[in-house]
């Protein structure tokens, strides 16, 4: 297994990102593709299935072996069941969901899982490799089109793709008629100085592993509202802090406490 993650690891590097496919069991695939389709959004942490994937031992294996750490908490700030229907021809346009900073050292992971097989035209995701090495933020994204070099994750189902937090990524038009769905989330070194906030029902969800409790253990529950990352744009409504977030490339992470202290109105 040491040769196997110090291979993936060479391309994950190499190339910001390493697809992962045929690390799960069948059962587990057929559970969570059942279950992406029925939940929308953050609720669909709070099933059995999406828990088991999120602590399933070979995978968290491997990312403490990424990150060079054997305390890997879940990064839940980024939890999300993007899930579009069949027939929905608009794409999303480039984007990175979070800053890092080449020149310090990694914290943190970005995972999208892929309930379904995902055709050319099923609105796959678009990756850039290279682009974690540069900063970008929403107003230099917003004005990119078709880039040289860019790929399209065409996948089977099952398939983990875990990039770079501050990969350039898209969704392709989705022209199918068949719905699409991917689960997004994060793992980071754990560290009981940030707020890790999940709701009950996931919490209650991965303690059920040894692998989970361990991704949780520095967990505080909240209510949907809080324990949702997105749930902070509702104070923030336009890309200011976004744009301020890249500009200063401070990991989204260290902001999280602040953040609750500088809705009410106190020092930062």
């Amino acid at each position: 297994m040491a040769d196997d993650f110090r291979a993936l690891k060479k391309q994950f590097v190499d190339t910001d990102y390493v697809l992962l496919e045929d690390w799960f069991e069948a059962e587990l695939v057929a559970r969570i593709s059942g279950d992406s389709l029925a939940y929308k959004g953050i609720s669909v942490f709070e099933r059995e299935s999406v828990g088991d994937l999120l602590a399933h031992p070979r995978v968290v294996d491997f990312v403490a072996y990424l990150l060079e750490s054997p305390d890997i908490a879940i990064s839940p700030f980024r939890f999300w069941n993007h899930l579009t229907p069949g027939g929905t021809s608009d794409g999303g346009g480039w984007h990175v969901d979070d800053t890092w900073m080449a020149d310090r050292p990694l914290t943190e992971l970005l995972c999208m899982y892929y309930p379904q097989d995902v055709a050319e035209n099923m609105g796959p995701t678009m990756l850039l490799p290279g682009s974690h090495r540069r900063l970008y933020t929403p107003s230099q994204t917003g004005k990119l089109g078709w880039i040289r070099g860019q790929e399209k994750l065409t996948v089977k189902a099952g398939s983990l793709a875990i990039t770079y937090p501050s990969i350039l990524h898209a969704r392709a038009a989705h022209f199918s008629k068949r719905p699409r769905s991917m689960i997004k989330y994060g793992y980071e070194i754990a560290d009981d100085r940030y707020g890790y906030y999940v709701t009950r029902e996931t919490y209650d969800n991965l303690i059920r592993s040894e692998a989970g409790r361990g991704l949780i253990r520095y967990a505080e529950v909240r209510n949907k509202r809080d324990a949702v990352w997105n749930s902070y744009w509702d104070f923030h409504q336009s890309y200011t802090f976004q744009d301020f977030k890249h500009q200063i490339g401070i990991v989204g992470r260290a902001l999280r406490k602040h953040l609750e202290h500088e809705q009410r109105g106190g020092p930062v």
